[in-house]
Formats: C-alpha cells, structure tokens, sequence
C-alpha cells in the first residue's frame, strides 16, 4: 500500500499528540520542581538557569513576586525594615533594576528559598519564605552583587 504524504503527516501529528500527552501526564505526577537545571546561583553574573515544572505550586512565586514589585516602590525601606536585610545596596539595586527573573527553586518542608537575577546590575535577590497558616509568608530576602 502506498503512503500518501496526507497519511504521513496525520500520522505524524497523531504520534506527537500521544507523546504529549504522556509527557504532561508524566510532568503532572513529578514532585521535582526543576526538571532541567544548569549552573549554580550563588554566583551572580553566572551561567545558571532551570526548567520549571509546569505544575508546580507557585504561590510561593507569587508571594515573592509581589514583594519584588512592592520593592520597586518608594516604600521599599520601609518593607524591608521587618525583614532585617543584611544589604543596605538592596533597595537601590531593586529601585534601578526592575526585570528580576525566576532562575532558581529549593523547596523544604516548610521552607522555599527563590533566586531572582537582576542582569542589569548581575545581582541576585535571594528571597526565602516559610509556610504560615495563611499561606507562604517572606521571612527573609538578601542581595548578592
């Protein structure tokens, strides 16, 4: 019998659609949060980056994220006066750089520590948050230049 290239091509699609499938199915049972991850965060300027799991739980990423946000502000000394920062440049570098990026995710018990890159000043915003009964609660955010 021979192949017409309409066959093929529907064949084609059919099998990617399968694989898809089991691939999301597989992503949606995996407890890893970082399905790729290269390089280390510790070292600002770095070559360090991670592939999310799509599936993850990302309240902890939104609580950070409004922090960020609330950082860019005027307010941001007085947000951070309850956090005690160990880096007075924090606010200024936040203030100034606005395009922070989720490269780094360790998730504990009750712990989730984020690492946010700034490349416009090759620094990152370590923001660590434990779980509360309201939810996940920022208890401490550092800066490493």
């Amino acid at each position: 019998m021979e192949r017409t290239p309409m066959r093929v091509l529907w064949g084609s699609v059919l099998f990617l659609t399968v694989a898809l499938i089991i691939a999301l199915v597989f992503l949606d049972r995996s407890p890893r949060l970082m399905l790729i991850q290269h390089g280390t965060p510790e070292v600002p300027g770095g070559h360090a980056f991670a592939i999310m799991n799509p599936f993850r739980n990302r309240r902890p990423e939104q609580v950070a994220e409004e922090l960020i946000s609330d950082l860019h502000t005027s307010r941001c000394e007085q947000i951070l006066r309850g956090l005690h920062p160990e880096d007075p440049r924090l606010c200024p570098t936040l203030q100034k750089d606005t395009n922070a990026t989720l490269i780094w995710r360790e998730d504990g018990n009750s712990v989730r520590v984020l690492v946010y890159d700034l490349p416009n000043s090759k620094s990152r915003v370590w923001i660590t948050s434990t779980r509360d009964e309201g939810g996940f609660v920022v208890t401490k955010v550092s800066l490493i230049r």
